[in-house]
């Protein structure tokens, strides 16, 4: 089968290689997996620029598939091989990546795709849109559903979620997980009451010519990326006050900097990326009531214990329905061929290069129907 495999640190030493054998079934609850499409993230080149023996040499971490094998343990009444489509979260620690055409993950821990998402249509098609969901949409739903507790529909009064929220801040809110957390904010603030969803402000950086973009997405303000004066900005906005959640999916030092500054007395900072620099003084959360959240979907698999991993499924189910109900936009703004993944994840790295949205490349180019 083809992989993209890499030999050593950097996307330069990334290659596509057409003599890979196929996975083998090893645990009671693996299930082989048909690969139809992967989702890019900037921590796939992260990845790549890091690597050493004691990573995976398949990249790829978002994906949708079709079972084709399953385990002795495996339920064969909800994966049908050949029937079954499924939605997969990588593990950063795993030997299997998403960057190939066949994948091995546990049964236990993914999503199984509602038929009526992909009935009588190109099952390719749907897959490229399913395929950029997984990272940057479950991440984004633990920032803000699980962690900062923001009801997505109800609001009750009488709810520990019902807590005061006038100003949030979302770093680069066109693209990646940024994206996905402004749709969630949208569908948090609509269901507000009028009188309360009217002082909501959501707060976010973009290059000057996605501005409409981000602000289709649930942005009521926007900041131009590269943007000297962000802190000061951000208190004209807030009138002084200061954001009450500051989401950064950027990290290092100079963006925690800027958080550091931007929060109000009992804000909330949520960092979704490693590489916090100097400039976190906890001392100074502590002295002004802050909080601090680190969320990263992946991190799940470090502690590998089946109740923590099942969280996955809950999360990839609930992020299914929102799509199937026409809330969430997975943002698909480039399909690729699975040929050109090493060039579009160098677009990705170039800081200098906006890439708007998700790009997804097909694993496979097969037309596929299930009825």
């Amino acid at each position: 089968m083809r992989a993209w495999k890499v030999a050593k640190p950097g996307l330069d030493n990334t290659f596509l290689t057409e003599n890979v054998p196929v996975p083998e079934l090893t645990g009671d609850y693996d299930i082989l997996i048909k690969v139809l499409a992967v989702g890019l993230n900037p921590i796939d080149y992260k990845i790549a620029d890091s690597f050493d023996e004691d990573v995976p040499s398949t990249l790829g971490l978002d994906a949708c598939g079709l079972v084709a094998r399953v385990g002795n343990k495996v339920n064969k009444e909800e994966f049908l091989p050949g029937k079954t489509v499924v939605l997969m979260l990588g593990d950063i620690e795993s030997k299997h990546g998403y960057f190939a055409e066949y994948t091995i993950h546990d049964s236990r821990h993914l999503s199984i795709v509602p038929e009526s998402i992909y009935q009588e249509k190109d099952l390719v098609d749907i897959a490229c849109n399913l395929a950029a969901l997984p990272f940057p949409a479950f991440t984004a739903y633990q920032i803000i559903c699980n962690k900062l507790k923001l009801p997505l529909f109800d609001h009750h009064k009488n709810s520990s979620s019902a807590k005061i929220v006038r100003n949030i801040f979302v770093n680069d809110g066109f693209v990646g997980v940024g994206a996905f957390c402004l749709q969630l904010l949208k569908l948090w603030r609509d269901h507000l009451p009028n009188e309360e969803k009217e002082l909501v402000k959501i707060i976010t950086t973009c290059p000057p010519e996605d501005e409409g973009f981000v602000k289709s997405l649930g942005a009521t303000e926007v900041i131009a990326c590269g943007e000297a004066e962000i802190v000061k900005k951000c208190q004209d906005l807030t009138e002084n006050f200061g954001v009450d959640i500051f989401i950064d999916t950027v990290g290092g030092g100079k963006n925690v900097k800027i958080a550091m500054e931007t929060l109000s007395f009992g804000g909330e900072l949520v960092l979704s990326t490693g590489g916090v620099g100097k400039n976190l003084d906890l001392k100074s959360l502590w002295k002004k009531s802050q909080s601090l959240h680190y969320v990263l979907a992946l991190h799940h698999y470090i502690v590998t214990e089946d109740e923590k991993l099942e969280e996955l499924t809950k999360i990839g189910d609930r992020i299914l329905k929102l799509y199937q109900k026409g809330l969430l936009d997975p943002l698909v703004t480039e399909k690729i061929c699975f040929e050109d993944i090493q060039i579009s994840l160098k677009e990705l790295q170039n800081e200098k290069k906006h890439v708007k949205g998700k790009i997804v490349a097909r694993a496979t180019e097969s037309k596929y129907k299930i009825y």
